[in-house]
């Protein structure tokens, strides 16, 4: 009994600091939801927008920006970086003091696969599919299914698809929060 009273005092408190996390947001939209375990370091500096899921123990380091646009679906223990130490013409070695800040854009109704590693300056276009254990550093351009380290495109999505389901806005986390969509191992 005294087990169950203490879970559920844990489970409030998470979530209380879900909701913390979520007020010290430049921007969050409705229906976002983060797990738990979400980490973000310098969340005044990270927009989330409307109906994304980001799954468990991801850490989202967000000094020199991150927005993650509508719809988007993260899966468990991503990483973003968005600022590395300046190392060309620095004055040490390995690096100096200073930082360089590159903006990371998730862009929309993008889904990336666990354990996924986003560096300085990653863009992902519109509709892509980051496959888990994928490294990217640079852009990759919209509607792509791109794998790998260093992160490859591989295939592209149907676009006209998309499209439809895009325009009678069937986004995954909008219709699971209404009920339209139900767990299957629920």
């Amino acid at each position: 009994m005294i087990h169950k009273i203490i879970q559920k005092l844990i489970d409030w408190w998470e979530v209380s600091e879900s909701k913390s996390l979520k007020k010290e947001l430049i921007f969050c939209g409705k229906s976002v939801v983060l797990d738990k375990r979400v980490k973000i370091a310098f969340p005044d500096k990270c927009v989330i927008e409307e109906f994304v899921y980001i799954g468990p123990d991801a850490v989202i380091h967000a000094l020199g920006g991150v927005k993650i646009k509508r719809g988007a679906v993260i899966g468990p223990r991503l990483k973003v970086h968005s600022v590395n130490h300046t190392f060309r013409n620095a004055t040490s070695i390995p690096y100096d003091e200073t930082f360089d800040r590159r903006e990371v854009v998730i862009g929309e109704n993008v889904w990336l696969g666990s354990d996924v590693i986003l560096l300085p300056g990653a863009r992902i276009g519109e509709g892509c599919i980051i496959g888990a254990g994928s490294v990217v550093s640079g852009e990759v351009p919209p509607m792509s299914i791109a794998v790998g380290n260093p992160v490859k495109v591989i295939k592209q999505r149907d676009t006209e698809h998309y499209a439809k389901l895009k325009a009678e806005d069937r986004i995954y986390m909008k219709l699971k929060l209404s009920k339209e969509i139900k767990q299957v191992f629920d």
